[in-house]
């Protein structure tokens, strides 16, 4: 018996978590090229996978490991639909990037370095942005950030995943209606050609990227070069967007500042202190927390409450302020950390 004929008896488990990629490669249960709704029926039943019960736990330590190596930490929601990995392999004539364990979209970190790149060659002023891929040569600048074929950059990509819960798959559709003239078989496109509709899946979402200092790099010497790459990665996300099919619009992400909720929507005026000290904690790693409080705190003490609220949320999105262990033994070792605690509410 056939693989195919097998899985006529097989339908999705209702109440269990299958693996989505797994579903999505293996139980297509129809390869006629006529059947669309075989692949329709199976973009359908993939988008209503729920989210492991797993994933959160694992999301959580990856958070943690970013955090411990020292990465700074944004949030990115989508603005539209995001397909990352259109092309790729796949029993469909398109595919989608999923985590090979958990089966969950994501923004490979490669993505989003060749994004930043393209951008800065393309919009930045300077020679020293421009790249020329075909003979392999980096101005000074792309070269400092993105590395060459022979050393690394001074920034590490890593890869985007989406938060628990606050992602969706969603069935989507290509409607090309000319397939012997995309194919090249010398058919002009004509008014009575029919459209051939391709089922694919895209994903919305709060994704979680991360950029580090490359093994080896000072972190004060990569400060300003991370704060650069920040607000490339803004600026590309929202005007070029990442993935497929970003000239009909998908892939656009506005990416957040730490401890605020999106522009637009009502979200306070960053003063030149709070700036200042959300700059510092963008490249803070734990160790350096309770000096960092104390030794910035009249700076603090001096916000207004909402500022206060938002550096607490900038801290605890980089893990910070979550030991209450660790919370009292800086209280010991920093006198005046007590009225820093009271303007953070942490007491």
């Amino acid at each position: 018996m056939g693989r195919r004929s097998a899985l006529e008896g097989i339908r999705l488990p209702r109440g269990k978590e299958p693996h989505r990629g797994l579903w999505l490669d293996k139980f297509l249960r129809s390869t006629a090229r006529e059947d669309a709704e075989a692949k329709r029926s199976l973009v359908r039943e993939v988008v209503g996978i729920e989210e492991p019960r797993e994933y959160a736990a694992f999301f959580e330590r990856y958070r943690k490991a970013l955090v411990a190596l020292g990465a700074e930490l944004r949030e990115a929601k989508t603005l539209s639909r995001l397909v990352v990995g259109l092309g790729g392999e796949g029993v469909l004539e398109t595919s989608l990037t999923l985590h090979r364990a958990y089966g969950v979209p994501y923004i490979p970190g490669s993505a989003l370095k060749g994004l930043a790149s393209r951008y800065a060659h393309l919009y930045l002023e300077g020679e020293a942005w421009r790249r020329n891929l075909a003979q392999f040569q980096r101005g000074e600048a792309q070269t400092a950030l993105f590395g060459t074929t022979e050393e690394q950059g001074l920034v590490v990509f890593f890869d985007a995943l989406p938060l628990p819960g606050k992602w969706r798959l969603h069935p989507d559709i290509l409607n090309p209606h000319h397939p012997l003239y995309y194919r090249g078989e010398e058919e002009p496109p004509a008014d009575w050609d029919s459209p051939t509709p391709v089922p694919f899946l895209s994903a919305t979402g709060t994704f979680l990227l991360a950029l580090a200092p490359a093994p080896g790099v000072d972190r004060e010497a990569a400060r300003p070069w991370l704060t650069a790459l920040w607000r490339i990665l803004a600026w590309a996300l929202k005007e070029e967007g990442v993935g497929a099919k970003t000239s009909s619009g998908y892939g656009r992400m506005a990416l957040a500042e730490p401890g605020f909720p999106e522009a637009g929507r009502g979200s306070p005026a960053l003063s030149p202190a709070l700036e200042g000290l959300l700059t510092r904690v963008r490249s803070l790693r734990y160790p350096e927390v309770p000096r960092f409080l104390a030794s910035q705190a009249e700076v603090i003490l001096a916000l207004s409450a909402e500022e206060a609220q938002a550096l607490r949320q900038a801290l605890e999105g980089k893990g910070f302020l979550c030991n209450p262990q660790d919370l009292k033994r800086w209280l010991k070792e920093h006198p005046g950390l007590e009225r820093v605690w009271a303007k953070l509410g942490l007491t």
